[in-house]
């Protein structure tokens, strides 16, 4: 289970009359491809940069209310993607309010649901459960069949429920216990399409669990991961058989080709990964699927062997099931280590997203500038990045689509010592750029001095 977050709330609304009653609204970011968005409620905003799967709890003064949604944009701008006026708010109701469909096709919607708040044993785990995922609908053809059962029991002959995109099933009572898997098939299939593992339904717990498009590493697992909303707090269930997903980039300039080992003994796991290359691909979620867990990872020259005395990185990473890594090989041989950084393969219809890396020993700390296409120079520029030192993995930036150029200057010098121009960065993309370090004796000339190791959207996933 990967914890997914809550959001800090920016104020408390209350309404304007006399009547102190309140009520308690949550509210959810469920919608897969929309950026992180502000709430406003009656016009203020009361949740600030809430992201895709975060969720926050206001308690409004009961009576009336205009709740909108406003997705942030590249440049600061906002755009309201949901507006719902006239909301009928009552002290006697819990209510959820999800940002449901997607913004790239235009059918974001808020799906609000309703809860009294009753249960019949105090010691239950009690359930809504809610159908939240375009991607699920459309893959199945339908509705889909979802069963809950004692983990490791055979598939029944009757599912537990079924239901559709935007409709919810509950509250479901159901024995505490430890030993549940949720399944869910094609409505009147028994072909899995996702499978929980086991996982626990703890006393006294009310929940509410969402069926939400996969948007994690190796997401061809299955359509969906659920995200379990016990008050603002979201933690995500990837599908079991999901895994980590792992690549490596071999950015240290003067090491041979290297081969990469996982686990205590076994043949390499990738092979002879040159300078300069994303191994097993460079393509968005392109990964070798991991177990998660602690995992040993050793890098060698190549053909070298575990026992041939050349392992020159040995690492334990502690991966999680849906999260996506890439391991950097960086800095010269004589002090090369590993540079882990998440990754996110999610897309974002508003924006292309941008993320940095820099592994350039030579460059030192530097400015990086990402200017219009149609500039030639860095000008009178600002940098986008500034004093940017070794090792530093940026967050992923939210750029506006078009053509870019990329100069990174050390710093203060507004002198490039990496050019690239006429990079296109399209909505909806994710992109990966590396600074490295120069290779004057490689064969290939690209790499006999400073520039970029560009992968994930980059690179053109094979026909």
């Amino acid at each position: 289970m990967v914890l997914a977050g809550s959001v800090v709330l920016s104020g408390c609304w209350l309404d304007d009359d006399d009547d102190p009653a309140t009520t308690s609204v949550r509210v959810l970011h469920a919608s897969s491809d929309a950026p992180a968005v502000n709430v406003r409620v009656n016009g203020d905003v009361v949740v600030s940069g809430a992201d895709y799967k975060q969720a926050a709890v206001l308690t409004p003064g009961a009576g009336l209310a205009d709740i909108a949604v406003d997705g942030l944009l590249p440049g600061g701008a906002t755009a309201t993607v949901i507006s719902a006026d006239g909301v009928s708010l009552r002290a006697d109701t819990n209510y959820d309010v999800i940002a449901v469909g997607k913004v790239g096709d235009e059918t974001i919607e808020p799906l609000i649901l309703t809860d009294d708040g009753a249960r019949d044993d105090a010691n239950s785990a009690r359930l809504r459960v809610a159908h939240l995922s375009p991607d699920a609908q459309t893959a199945a053809g339908g509705p889909v069949d979802v069963y809950v059962t004692a983990s490791g029991d055979p598939l029944p002959a009757e599912a537990t429920f079924s239901f559709s995109f935007k409709e919810s099933v509950g509250p479901l009572e159901l024995p505490a216990s430890d030993d549940y898997q949720i399944r869910v098939t094609p409505a009147g299939s028994s072909t899995v399409v996702y499978d929980s593992g086991q996982i626990g339904l703890p006393a006294g717990s009310d929940l509410l669990v969402g069926a939400v498009d996969n948007t994690g590493a190796n997401g061809d697992a299955s359509p969906i991961s659920l995200v379990v909303l016990n008050g603002s707090e979201v933690a995500e269930i990837f599908d079991a058989g999901q895994d980590a997903g792992v690549r490596v980039v071999h950015a240290s300039s003067d090491a041979p080709n290297v081969d990469v080992f996982v686990g205590e003994t076994g043949p390499a796991a990738l092979s002879d990964i040159p300078f300069g290359s994303v191994s097993p691909f460079a393509f968005l979620d392109g990964y070798a699927a991991l177990p998660a867990g602690d995992t040993r990872v050793r890098v060698a020259a190549a053909g070298t062997g575990l026992g041939g005395g050349q392992v020159v990185i040995d690492e334990t990473l502690p991966l999680a099931n849906g999260q996506g890594y890439s391991v950097l090989a960086v800095g010269q041989l004589a002090n090369i280590e590993a540079l882990v950084a998440e990754d996110t393969v999610r897309s974002i219809a508003t924006q292309a997203s941008l993320r940095i890396v820099h592994a350039s020993t030579a460059a030192g700390n530097v400015d990086i500038y990402l200017v219009p296409g149609t500039q030639n120079g860095i000008g009178n520029s600002a940098p986008a990045l500034s004093d940017v030192p070794f090792k530093a993995v940026t967050d992923y930036l939210p750029i506006a689509e078009g053509t870019y150029n990329v100069y990174i200057a050390p710093t203060g010098t507004g002198t490039p010592a990496i050019t690239a121009e006429g990079v296109e960065l399209n909505a909806g993309g994710v992109y990966t750029v590396v600074a490295r370090d120069a290779d004057p004796a490689n064969a290939d000339p690209a790499l006999q001095a400073l520039g970029l190791i560009l992968f994930d959207d980059f690179v053109g996933q094979p026909q």
